[in-house]
C-alpha cells in the first residue's frame, strides 16, 4: 500500500471536522493523484505540512488589481458578477481559504493557483466557486470541493480597459445544444436525511457536473480498521439532448460519468472504500424538475426521497430536482 503524501493528509485534517471522524480521516475525499515522490513521503513530514498551511492561509496570495480600500473591493465583486459561471478565472496566489459560509467561517479546503473552477455566485464580498480540476500540485483542493473564498483574491482575464468598463467583456461562448435553464444551474443534493451518507454535485450551465459521494459506517469494523469503514467517490460528468417535457420538466441523457481515479487504504483506523457516484451511477436517462411541477405528476420513487407521499392536490415542487429513471434517486436543489 502506497504511504499517503501531502495532498491526502491535509484533505484528512480539513474534512474531519466537519463529520467528527477520527483525527486525520478524510470524509469523501479519495487518494488523489499524486507523483511517486510525493507519494512516498512520511505522513508526519506530510502533516507538518498541513500545519503549515494552516497557518499561513492567504499568505503567498496578494489582492487582485491593488485592491486596497473598501470601494475597491466592492467594485470588484460588481465586476465579478459579470463572470458568473465562469472557467477562465483564477486565484491569485495559494492557500486561498475556501469557507463553508460567506463570512469568517469554517475553511473546507485552499485554492492554489493551479486549480481550476467555476464562479458560482457572490456575496458579502466571497465569491462561490466549485473546483472542476484540482492540480497535482494542490494538496488542499479536490474535484467537487465547493465554498467560499474572499473575492479580492479571485481574477479574472479582463483587461484594464474591459474592468474599468470603458470597453464591453468578453462572453463565454455560448454552449453547443440547449443549455440548462440559468435557474436550475447550482447545488443539487441527494441524501435520506438520516444517516452519514450524500452525494452533492454543481450542474453547469452547459450540462457538464462535478461532485462528491460520501458515506460513513463507523460500526463496521477490523482488526486493521478499528474505527469503521468510509465509501468515497469524486466525479464529474456531462448530461446532453436536453429536451422540454411537458411545461414543467426536461429530459435529458447522462452523455459521461467519469470517477476521479482512487484506490481503497487505511488511514487512522479507518478503511477508505473507492466507490462510485451514487445517486447518477446506473442511470441513463434523467427528467429536470422545475419548481412548478406538480406533485401528483411525479413518481412514487421521487416522492420517496422528499419524504412526502401524498401530497395535497395542486402542490407544487418548490424547487429544481434531479431524478435518475433508472434507480429512482433525486437530487434537489433545495434541501
Amino acid at each position: 500500500m502506497k504511504r499517503m503524501g501531502t495532498k491526502e493528509t491535509l484533505m484528512q485534517c480539513r474534512m474531519v471536522i466537519m463529520v467528527g471522524l477520527p483525527t486525520g480521516a478524510p470524509c469523501g475525499v479519495p487518494r488523489s493523484r499524486q507523483t511517486e515522490e510525493n507519494g512516498m513521503k512520511r505522513n508526519g513530514f506530510a502533516l507538518l505540512v498541513a500545519l503549515v498551511c494552516l497557518a499561513v492561509g492567504n499568505a503567498h496570495a496578494v489582492k487582485t488589481r491593488g485592491i486596497a480600500s473598501d470601494g475597491a473591493s466592492a467594485t470588484h465583486l460588481a465586476h465579478l458578477a459579470q463572470h458568473l459561471y465562469a472557467t477562465d478565472l483564477h486565484g491569485t496566489g495559494n492557500y486561498l481559504k475556501v469557507r463553508m459560509d460567506a463570512k469568517d467561517s469554517y475553511v473546507l479546503g485552499h485554492l492554489e493557483q493551479a486549480d481550476q473552477f467555476v464562479l458560482l455566485a457572490l456575496q458579502n464580498g466571497y465569491a462561490k466557486v466549485v473546483v472542476t480540476q484540482s492540480a497535482d500540485t494542490s494538496p488542499d483542493s479536490w474535484v467537487g470541493l465547493a465554498g467560499w473564498v474572499d473575492a479580492d483574491y479571485i481574477d479574472c482575464p479582463c483587461n484594464d480597459a474591459q474592468y474599468a468598463g470603458a470597453a464591453s467583456v468578453t462572453q463565454p461562448a455560448a454552449p453547443e445544444g440547449t443549455p440548462i435553464p440559468k435557474a436550475a444551474v447550482g447545488e443539487y443534493i441527494f441524501a435520506s436525511g438520516a444517516g452519514a451518507w450524500s452525494t452533492s454535485l454543481v450542474l453547469l450551465p452547459d450540462g457538464a457536473f462535478v461532485g462528491v459521494f460520501g458515506d460513513s459506517d463507523m460500526g463496521d469494523t477490523g482488526a486493521d480498521y478499528p474505527n469503521g469503514i468510509h465509501y468515497f467517490c469524486m466525479f464529474r460528468g456531462q448530461f446532453g439532448g436536453l429536451q422540454p417535457v411537458g411545461d414543467h420538466a426536461y429530459a435529458m441523457t447522462l452523455a459521461a460519468l467519469l470517477p476521479e481515479p482512487a484506490q481503497d487504504h487505511i488511514a487512522d483506523g479507518v478503511l477508505y472504500i473507492a466507490s462510485e457516484a451514487y445517486g447518477i451511477a446506473g442511470g441513463s436517462t434523467f427528467l429536470l424538475y422545475t419548481p412548478e411541477a406538480l406533485l401528483s405528476e411525479v413518481s412514487k420513487d421521487f416522492l420517496l426521497w422528499m419524504h412526502h407521499p401524498e401530497p395535497a392536490p395542486g402542490e407544487t415542487l418548490g424547487c429544481y430536482a434531479l431524478f435518475n429513471q433508472q434507480t429512482g434517486d433525486t437530487f434537489f436543489s433545495e434541501y
